[in-house]
């Protein structure tokens, strides 16, 4: 085998045994060589010791989508050809090492005890990779001693569910590493020029694709353009509540789905979104107490709640409707006009242009706001008319049920303070 240089980034990869980290997690932009040195590990470590080694990523149609020609290229590379035996759709080594490749996106609890005993694991892609795929298949991985989770990536939204659960979170067991293409000795000039030129023309997106910064609006973003605005006049930054001044809420009310609350307070045009709350598979009381505690934390003082039009809909096992629960609990809920969805769009558009968002208590809900999207119909070359039902529509629906009764959140009579003050830059 050829003599390896390790770049210093990736050391930690080859010190697992003496730090035992379960997780190692790279990410960055292009060009970083994430890929060729993660591979040429897991080639070394399996010449070295016996090892079942799970190569994965969401999804997997065929062979030719994995990393197994990845795989077998830097064996060629590394003078390992005598060592491992490449087969269709595995690798062997003669220690006993296997290499396999699958996709998760189809797994279910049962079928994923297919990958028990698998000692290293390797998530390609990671940010594509869904928070269900992660959640049935770390449980199977890590009981084998002493193994390990590799995920590499390239961050495309902060809500991806490896980069919000170990790349913005501290955590003890993991190791998370940036690397871009400004770190790789042996990066292509092409790219190097490539990644250059966007710099000077396109920053966004050159901090995007080449440091592997998430964007924050979505691709296909229903309110890309309104948050843009928002960004140019700094309306994301702290702003009080007011005690002079009532507090409306506004819900998307979910059964199997997250229910979502937003807080405003109206002063004139001016829109003060002030909180924002959601959960999932919770019971009415608890958002019933959640209310009570920012009145008692805040000072609170509740005018109208605004509901969408079904929360009036009886149950069908105890014929009491979640309007009749909400008010046993001590919340008149005010019902919502059947409208459509595009409808709660536009009221959503015409809303934004006069809206002033808390940073900190707003975080979860303005990040849902931005990634509310339509999907990209590749065949047809056009997005879907239908947004997307994920993680952001729930947030997304409960602010649109504001907007559309805007016009029922009184115009206060008493004087209030001047607009809140932005923050000297974004998310201040």
């Amino acid at each position: 085998m050829m003599e390896k240089r390790v770049p210093s980034k990736f050391k930690p990869l080859y010190k697992h045994l003496s730090t035992n980290k379960l997780f190692y997690v790279f990410h960055g932009g292009r060009g970083g060589g994430k890929s060729w040195e993660i591979a040429d590990f897991l080639l070394i470590e399996g010449a070295q010791r016996k090892h079942r080694i799970l190569c994965c990523r969401e999804i997997q149609k065929s062979i030719k989508q994995s990393v197994h020609k990845l795989l077998s290229d830097r064996i060629v590379s590394l003078g390992l050809e005598g060592f491992y035996q490449i087969l269709d759709t595995e690798i062997r080594g003669q220690n006993g090492t296997e290499f396999s490749f699958s996709g998760l996106q189809n797994h279910t609890v049962d079928s994923v005890k297919s990958f028990e005993g698998a000692t290293i694991t390797w998530i390609e892609e990671a940010q594509t990779v869904s928070a269900y795929s992660l959640k049935i298949l770390i449980p199977t991985v890590v009981r084998t001693p002493n193994c390990m989770i590799i995920m590499s990536m390239n961050p495309k939204l902060p809500s991806d569910a490896v980069y919000a659960d170990y790349v913005t979170v501290e955590r003890d067991d993991t190791v998370v590493v940036q690397i871009n293409y400004t770190d790789n000795k042996h990066c292509p000039e092409d790219l190097i020029k490539l990644a250059e030129q966007m710099r000077d023309t396109d920053y966004d997106e050159y901090e995007h694709i080449y440091l592997g910064k998430p964007k924050e609006i979505a691709d296909g973003a229903i309110y890309k353009s309104e948050f843009e605005q928002i960004k140019r006049e700094n309306r994301i930054c702290k702003v009080p509540h007011d005690p002079n001044l009532p507090v409306y809420t506004s819900w998307d009310l979910g059964i199997l789905d997250p229910t979502a609350i937003w807080f405003f307070q109206v002063y004139g045009k001016e829109i003060r979104v002030i909180d924002h709350y959601e959960a999932n598979n919770e019971p009415l009381s608890h958002y019933a107490r959640i209310l009570d505690e920012k009145a008692e934390k805040h000072g609170y003082k509740y005018a109208k709640h605004f509901a969408p039009h079904d929360i009036a809909a009886r149950d069908l096992s105890s014929g009491v409707s979640r309007e009749e629960t909400m008010a046993k609990l001590g919340y008149k809920m005010t019902k919502g006009a059947r409208l459509g969805v595009e409808d709660r769009i536009e009221a959503t558009r015409q809303m934004l242009k006069n809206a002033w968002f808390d940073a900190e208590k707003c975080k979860f809900g303005i990040r849902a706001l931005q990634n509310y999207r339509r999907e990209f119909n590749d065949k047809l070359e056009q997005f879907k008319a239908t947004p997307v039902h994920d993680w952001a529509s729930h947030s997304s629906d409960a602010f649109g049920e504001g907007a559309l009764n805007i016009n029922k959140m009184c115009e206060p009579t008493k004087t209030a303070p001047p607009p809140p003050k932005a923050a000297s830059s974004w998310m201040g």
